[in-house]
């Protein structure tokens, strides 16, 4: 008899613990093939940049040292997908593809549907597996927080103990590329500078047991009022949102290993720790996030049309200005308002801000700026190492005020120095035209410049009172309640009230905040 082989295509998944795909292929077959396709389609997308090239190859290098640990090896091929199945399968037989379920954008859904199709005229058995709490073909939300926490405690899967199953056939072996090859300069923008390769976040399976045990035991206690500041969300925050993304680490091991810390430091209280109370309450209000990540991830697989309208159908005519000249001055870091341009730099050489800066940056430009959220999907994308297609559209669309379940929140960037940067170190670090500016002349920057920092493009409280104008206006037509709730009935959270003595517990709606 022939051996079974399959191969194991990579994606969003470079880690052995907790790797259902991986796990299931070994266990089926006498052979597996571990194969990562470097998609020149991916590398040339407009919401592509060098962070993402970063963090795909950084966590291939790791996963790929794993596996030649134990013998084994990973392909790597430059070329698409389909192409580069026609020709493994003309060199070595295969039988099976296995793979993990992606939340993408139209891109890769449109590539995974040729996958199926190809693999059905080809008779290769395509199998895909959950690895995060997003599901598919889900109908109602009133029972998705039920079937997430079943999923999310239902025990990680160890590092598979066959790893030697994990080969590189000979006639494959000259289709292997290194990562010098995978970053030809014939494709633009994979390189990240010499500023950003000393700042950008390191992602392998390795990096992110490290980043998790750091956090669970030494830097999260404060978390739920650190991660507000762009100055202290880069030690206080947990930092694994780009593990997350690219799948170094899942959200499940993270809940679970979070927990044990937790019912540790419950013990920990009991026998008279000061500081186990808050560190725990701390964990707990981070738990709770790993939730609504997947809440909103939700909403690009229930309705991946996202990428390119409104969920709210009521706006997706509002009328917004698209200034060319704002658009550039935003995306460059050049307004005139000290916290955006600080953070739009930042990010820039970082590949992080926290979430409330993120928030604030959507705001602007599309409140202040009046700027569609669709203009500045893409370049905000590029931006983000830890990019993630359902949480970024989500979110996008959340602080733009188009989703319409939720509160219109239009973030003042003064405000947020007052509150997140009161002695300017965080502007002044990333604005050096300010470093020699007092704190209250910054926090009173208008309409003039400050040495060689330019005016403020707009005046904020004028301009963003005009959009919310605009946005209200479509509040107040006679159907939007109607619309509005058929939204909230396909994408809205849940909220199970308490349970009061002879009463049923009911659904209620959620307001969403930041």
């Amino acid at each position: 008899m022939k051996k079974s082989t399959a191969i194991y295509w990579l994606k969003r998944d470079f880690r052995l613990l907790d790797n259902p795909a991986l796990t299931a292929a070994l266990k089926e077959n006498e052979e597996v093939v571990p194969v990562f396709i470097m998609e020149p389609s991916f590398v040339a997308a407009p919401e592509t940049s060098a962070f993402h090239i970063h963090a795909v190859t950084d966590a291939l290098k790791g996963f790929r040292k794993k596996i030649q640990k134990t013998g084994g090896d990973v392909v790597v091929i430059m070329d698409e997908v389909i192409p580069t199945l026609t020709t493994l399968l003309q060199k070595y037989p295969f039988q099976k593809i296995y793979a993990h379920e992606e939340i993408g954008i139209e891109r890769t859904f449109a590539r995974d549907r040729m996958v199926r199709a190809w693999c059905k005229q080809h008779k290769i058995a395509f199998k895909e597996y959950q690895q995060t709490g997003v599901f598919r073909r889900m109908g109602s939300r009133n029972n998705r927080h039920a079937i997430w926490k079943d999923f999310y405690t239902t025990p990680f899967l160890p590092v598979p103990e066959n790893l030697e199953k994990c080969t590189v056939p000979a006639k494959w072996k000259s289709l292997k590329l290194n990562k010098r090859q995978i970053l030809t300069p014939k494709l633009v923008n994979c390189e990240l500078t010499t500023t950003q390769k000393k700042q950008v976040q390191p992602v392998s399976e390795t990096d992110a047991e490290k980043t998790l045990q750091s956090f669970l035991f030494e830097r999260a206690l404060g978390y739920s009022k650190a991660i507000s500041s762009p100055l202290t969300a880069f030690t206080k925050g947990s930092r694994l949102s780009v593990h997350l993304a690219w799948g170094t680490i899942t959200g499940r091991t993270v809940y679970q290993k979070t927990w044990k810390r937790i019912e540790k430091l419950k013990e920990m209280k009991l026998a008279g720790d000061p500081g186990a109370g808050k560190f725990s309450s701390s964990l707990r209000a981070f738990s709770s996030r790993l939730h609504w990540r997947d809440h909103f991830t939700q909403r690009l697989e229930t309705e991946p049309n996202m990428e390119f309208q409104a969920l709210n159908p009521a706006y997706r005519h509002l009328d917004y200005d698209n200034n060319p000249r704002f658009l550039d001055a935003w995306i460059n870091g050049k307004t005139g308002y000290p916290m955006v341009d600080a953070c739009i730099r930042c990010l820039q050489d970082t590949g992080f801000v926290n979430f409330r800066m993120r928030a604030m940056l959507t705001s602007f430009a599309c409140h202040t700026l009046k700027i569609n959220w669709k203009l500045i999907d893409h370049p905000m994308a590029r931006l983000y190492t830890d990019y993630e297609p359902g949480i970024h559209l989500s979110q996008l669309q959340m602080q733009a005020g188009v989703v319409g379940i939720n509160t219109v929140r239009v973030y003042s960037p003064t405000k947020q120095i007052a509150d997140q940067d009161p002695d300017t170190i965080f502007i002044k670090q990333w604005v050096p035209e300010l470093r020699a500016f007092s704190p209250e002349e910054i926090l009173g920057h208008r309409d003039e410049i400050l040495g060689d920092y330019p005016a403020q493009l707009v005046d904020w409280k004028i301009s963003s009172s005009e959009m919310r104008q605009r946005i209200y206006a479509i509040r107040r037509t006679e159907n939007y309640r109607a619309i509005a709730e058929k939204v909230y009935q396909k994408h809205g959270s849940r909220r199970m009230t308490p349970k009061k003595k002879g009463t049923k517990k009911r659904n209620v709606k959620k307001t969403e905040t930041k």
